[in-house]
């Protein structure tokens, strides 16, 4: 607001914008005359790939309704501004080649997790209507606890592959040839054989990887990305890495929205109006009448598809509000297993019972006022379910809401309704943030909390004793053999 490219003043762009011009020979460091399907490999949209989409906070309804449900927009993170304002209806008509869910492949079990509705997503993943469900992953999560088929695949370190980092505006622009430390470990495979392996067994091998093998695809990315102009293959496997020079004359570029600054009308912004806005005229002219999501920013206590405030009528039953961040210690559920990290305090808090729970931080007044002392198994729980944390009383955290990292792996005591890993996301809402955009909310939502009594512990052990026989290790969790009922071959 104080003048956007002027001196002293700027945007972080994560991008190429702002930095020294490389010598690339494209501008958008890829080969224009690739279809877009290769250009865009990263697009999650529907214009690259496929017709049919479903949005991530949409799969419990899409799984469980017996109509068609339409909604607006792809919610993709890298998806075209276009796309969100179409109507899209799924299953498609049959005309069409639509039908409902009846397999799910799975590369990125998270869902529980990671998304809204968590235990909501369990029991969908159970429904009738899904008749298989195959998961290819590295480690033992969430999803795979569902699955029919685990197909274990290699990590990054176990595989050859081509990395830039061009798009990330970096300060130098380099192509990286990463060699796999080590070979695979066990029967894993990559991803890309993973699929080839199946792909020949259907006979459909020629027509899932078009000829190439997994080195050919290599080789494809080194020519979208120009490297070919500059060194072979060969060399570039030997040394492992290319920079590219900057250009001879980028210092005469004028810093990023230079040119905006000194004169806005000559070089707009890639905006409706060419400014810098901050009143939406796409979501004015698209969707005059949301309530929810305005053209502008504002504050919106509730609506018709939320109401998780301290001031609603829910917080007379669930006052406490749940702040769920990204966590510290692991990435999403990655990394939940690693023994240097659970010995932390803030990472793991280990309950009289000696399982490792997850930590809900709670403040000394909100803790007394429910007998709940530091260490003490706790449940959190709203109409959505019950999860269990270890409590952490600390004054860090403001009086009337409570703090629990999102990200934990399941562990169900009931599925659907209880869990004793911690993944609060299992409790969050299942609403979208407007009826045009089904994008979610779940990083503050209201819950309640209160100490685990001995006697609804004995009682849960007694009604659901498999929960408590599965293999257990405090330093890393549950084991493999705690979920795999028939993996011999």
């Amino acid at each position: 607001m104080q003048g956007l490219g002027g001196p002293g003043v700027h945007v972080l762009y994560i991008g190429h914008i702002g930095l020294p011009r490389a010598d690339v020979g494209s501008s958008s460091f890829l080969n224009p005359d690739l279809p877009e399907r290769l250009l865009n490999p990263a697009m999650c949209t529907i214009s690259p790939w496929q017709e049919q989409i479903i949005p991530k906070t949409l799969l419990v309804k899409a799984i469980e309704s017996d109509e068609p449900i339409s909604f607006m927009g792809t919610t993709a993170i890298e998806a075209q501004v276009k796309d969100q304002f179409k109507k899209y209806t799924y299953p498609l008509p049959k005309a069409k080649g639509g039908t409902q869910i009846h397999m799910i492949w799975s590369s990125s079990p998270c869902r529980p997790t990671c998304w809204n509705g968590g235990h909501k997503v369990e029991l969908s993943l159970q429904n009738p209507k899904i008749e298989f469900i195959l998961t290819q992953h590295p480690w033992m999560e969430n999803e795979c606890c569902f699955s029919d088929i685990i197909l274990p695949v290699s990590t990054f370190a176990e595989e050859n592959d081509l990395m830039n980092n061009m798009t990330w505006g970096l300060p130098v622009y380099t192509v990286l040839y990463a060699e796999k430390a080590i070979e695979a470990i066990g029967e894993s495979k990559s991803d890309f054989d993973a699929v080839f392996e199946i792909a020949k067994k259907l006979g459909l091998e020629e027509k899932v990887a078009e000829g190439y093998t997994e080195e050919d695809m290599i080789k494809l990315m080194y020519e979208i990305l120009h490297v070919d102009e500059r060194c072979t293959f060969e060399e570039l496997k030997e040394k492992k890495y290319m920079p590219y020079n900057y250009s001879k004359d980028w210092e005469k570029d004028p810093p990023a929205f230079r040119l905006f600054y000194d004169d806005p009308e000559k070089n707009p912004l890639p905006t409706p109006t060419g400014k810098l806005e901050f009143y939406s005229e796409r979501l004015a002219q698209n969707f005059p009448n949301d309530k929810e999501r305005p053209p502008s920013p504002q504050w919106i206590e509730k609506g018709i598809t939320h109401d998780d405030r301290r001031s609603s009528d829910r917080a007379r039953m669930f006052p406490l509000l749940v702040v769920a961040n990204h966590p510290r210690w692991r990435m999403h559920a990655q990394c939940d297993d690693i023994s240097w990290m659970r010995e932390i305090s803030t990472c793991k808090v280990t309950g009289p019972d000696g399982y490792k729970y997850e930590p809900v931080w709670i403040h000394p007044q909100d803790a007394e006022k429910r007998g709940i002392k530091n260490g003490d198994i706790v449940k959190i729980f709203n109409e959505m379910g019950i999860v269990l944390a270890g409590a952490y009383v600390t004054e860090r955290m403001m009086p009337g809401a409570i703090h629990i990292d999102h990200g934990a792996r399941i562990d169900p005591i009931k599925i659907g309704e209880i869990d004793r890993g911690g993944a609060i996301n299992l409790i969050s809402p299942d609403k979208i943030i407007s009826e045009n955009c089904s994008g979610q909310a779940t990083s503050s939502y209201l819950a309640e909390v209160q100490r685990l009594s001995i006697e609804e512990q004995d009682r849960w052990r007694k009604e659901y004793p498999e929960a408590f026989e599965r293999e257990y290790e405090p330093d890393s969790g549950l084991q493999f053999n705690a979920w795999i009922e028939r993996g011999e071959k």
